[in-house]
């Protein structure tokens, strides 16, 4: 990626995504990260961490789900690039007869009756570390992580207990987010000065359920670019 934006004269700007975990209530959170030390020996080491916690947990689902005499393809998964992710693990699945977003829904899912709990790090574990790295800490779509487990009551709640952790700011513009949901996310950010981003959360041409490439929805609700990439490029580290 960092070659081809040299080839395209783009500027490249590192960025990670940690699942991490919320105590009150007790939710998955995805903590962005931008524009850190990428030879920062503390996120290093969290990072290497969390690829174990991932293996860990994809070779836990694979046993759980061969016991429920679901064939896998473990071949495949040991040449995946990065992390293995659900999406991987439902990919492997070969005599599933139903899309990987059911399959997904049904039996990797949270809310599912299978679900397997991942080790994750503590959301203010992860926003410090990232700062300790130079970089700045997005929430992502906080609203789609409330509707999923039934807490949007929390918004408040969770989005002030974020902000004394020290997150930089919210992902404002998510893919399929609706013009008010924008909105709030806008006016929760402003509030508390918070930097603005925006995601697609485009994962393939296969992914139903997520945002199709090329019809992501901002809206305007007057959101800078412009300064949140002057933000961004200020505080990079040479590459």
């Amino acid at each position: 990626m960092e070659k081809e934006c040299a080839k395209r004269g783009l500027t490249f700007i590192p960025g990670i995504e940690f699942t991490s975990e919320f105590e009150f209530p007790d939710i998955e959170l995805h903590i962005l990260g931008y524009g850190f030390d990428r030879e920062g020996e503390a996120l290093l080491r969290m990072m290497d961490e969390a690829k174990s916690n991932a293996d860990e947990y994809c070779d836990n689902v694979c046993s759980m789900l061969e016991s429920h005499e679901w064939i896998i393809d473990r071949e495949a998964l040991e040449h995946i690039s990065g992390i293995p992710t659900r999406h991987d693990i439902a990919q492997s699945v070969v005599n599933k007869g139903m899309s990987n977003y059911d399959f997904h829904n049904q039996w990797l899912a949270e809310t599912s009756p299978h679900a397997i709990e991942m080790k994750k790090f503590p959301a203010a574990q992860t926003i410090r570390a990232i700062h300790e790295a130079g970089g700045i800490a997005i929430c992502a779509h906080l609203l789609r992580t409330l509707e999923m487990y039934e807490n949007m009551e929390m918004l408040c709640s969770v989005a002030e207990t974020l902000v004394n952790y020290g997150v930089d700011g919210f992902e404002v513009f998510y893919g399929k987010s609706s013009k008010e949901q924008i909105e709030t996310m806008y006016n929760i950010s402003k509030a508390n000065g918070l930097l603005m981003t925006g995601g697609s959360d485009y994962h393939g041409p296969e992914r139903t359920g997520r945002c199709p490439l090329g019809k992501y929805n901002i809206y305007e609700p007057g959101f800078d670019q412009k300064e949140l990439i002057r933000f961004l490029e200020k505080d990079i580290m040479p590459l």
